[in-house]
């Protein structure tokens, strides 16, 4: 029996965002990193991703299993998810959606940090 790869509108769309910025950012190849990637997206949100097919600790000593990502909201954990879903926190601030949020606009930031670095 073959199993069929979800389809995009099955894919966690907080995932699909982290893929998107890390484009942006010119990340490559996460799984040959010795550990997690882990980015700074703004103030409150920070965020660990495991590209490796193990659960592997990341640098704020959290044991984030294989192709999944972490996120912390102002130093606390907000949640934990994989390209399938996951958990992100319900509260007023933190939430899946003002995580995305937060992740498109540090992709659209870094764009226009790269269009003025062009420019100038």
């Amino acid at each position: 029996m073959t199993t069929k790869p979800p389809s995009r509108q099955e894919l966690s769309e907080a995932f699909m965002e982290l893929v998107k910025l890390t484009r942006v950012l010119g990340v490559k190849n996460i799984k040959e990193l010795p550990g997690c990637w882990e980015h700074q997206i703004d103030v409150q949100w920070w965020v660990a991703v495991n590209g490796h097919d193990a659960a592997t600790k990341c640098s704020k000593g959290v044991e984030i299993g294989a192709y999944q990502a972490y996120v912390e909201f102002n130093g606390w954990p907000a949640g934990s998810f994989s390209p399938l879903g996951g958990v992100i926190a319900a509260g007023g601030a933190a939430n899946e959606k003002t995580f995305i949020a937060a992740v498109r606009a540090a992709a659209a930031a870094w764009r226009e940090r790269q269009a003025q670095r062009r420019t100038t």
